[in-house]
């Protein structure tokens, strides 16, 4: 997948190209989203270097034909190169995001963005990880829990029960309708049917800003893009970094860039609260090499104790 990387850098005039944040951003379909990921650069208001990363990159077309959901399974709408749109299934993705983890695992990031937002569970890759799906669910339960009435716009159908019923606490706060990003008609729809809303919510990072202002107009109501809220999350990743940069014993950022790709995975997960053997048994290595693993880890980035680990971790994937 190497030849489809793309660099995108947004300079700063106060800032030079070696001061820059790199960011990698990861998309469902084809590199480059020029649909999305300069605008998102831009509302992050801050200099960096954007490495973009597609699920769809470099995959074959026989494997594109098989990707596709079964019958009422979930499934994830997103773009390819020539602008067109597939749907794909969320197992095959969540397969597939684990290939494109591994390798940014072995670059020298700063920050990456999953830019999904119903993705399944998966791993931070390395360092600090902005997962879509958590800032928008998060910004959905703040409006619920303020008593407000969430009307939340989908690409897909088979979407619905996923967002509302599985990833909300309150279910009753919040109702879905469904419009592809780029159907205009279809969006008109929607928002008609959340008229009972108090403020509309656009799930998917392909919707844009043009359809946010339509659907502000027919609604007259507050609307919220997704990828608002991750370039905002964004920025405060980025100024976290820099100010974590500033701590006693030299750049956090220097430290994790001294752990191998082994020992970040067991730090994530030794701050999940797994025992040894639990990791030994998901990583598929022995109980041993855990243990060494660990102990190095805990050494090179100077923990002292337990808290000290969950502390910092909990700072570097809360977005």
């Amino acid at each position: 997948m190497g030849q489809d990387l793309r660099i995108r850098p947004t300079l700063a005039r106060t800032r030079t190209p070696s001061a820059l944040a790199r960011v990698a951003i990861v998309t469902l379909g084809q590199t480059p989203r020029s649909d999305v990921v300069p605008e998102l650069c831009a509302l992050a208001e801050r200099p960096m270097t954007a490495l973009e990363f597609g699920v769809l990159d470099g995959v074959d077309p026989e494997t594109l034909s098989r990707i596709a959901p079964g019958p009422g399974e979930p499934a994830l709408l997103s773009r390819m190169r020539d602008g067109s749109d597939i749907v794909m299934s969320i197992d095959w993705t969540s397969d597939r995001m684990q290939e494109i983890y591994s390798e940014i695992a072995a670059l020298d990031v700063d920050l990456v963005v999953l830019m999904s937002s119903l993705l399944g569970s998966v791993p931070a890759p390395a360092r600090t990880t902005i997962f879509s799906d958590r800032v928008v669910a998060r910004t959905i339960e703040t409006f619920a829990d303020a008593g407000l009435r969430v009307g939340i716009l989908l690409s897909l159908d088979s979407q619905g029960d996923m967002v509302v019923r599985d990833r909300t606490r309150r279910p009753e706060m919040v109702r879905a309708a469904i419009a592809r990003p780029g159907d205009r008609s279809a969006l008109a729809a929607a928002i008609d049917e959340l008229a009972d809303c108090d403020v509309l919510v656009l799930h998917s990072v392909t919707y844009s800003e043009d359809e946010r202002r339509d659907a502000s107009r027919r609604s007259g109501k507050p609307v919220v893009m997704a990828r608002q809220l991750v370039a905002s999350a964004v920025r405060e990743a980025l100024d976290r970094l820099g100010s974590c940069a500033k701590d006693r014993d030299g750049a956090l950022s220097d430290r994790l860039r001294t752990l191998s790709v082994r020992e970040r995975e067991i730090m994530f997960l030794v701050a999940e609260g797994l025992a040894n053997k639990e990791i030994a048994f998901r990583l598929g290595i022995s109980f041993r090499t855990v243990e060494i693993h660990r102990a190095r880890m805990m050494s090179k980035m100077d923990f002292r104790t337990m808290t000290d680990l969950v502390r910092t971790v909990d700072s570097l994937s809360e977005f």
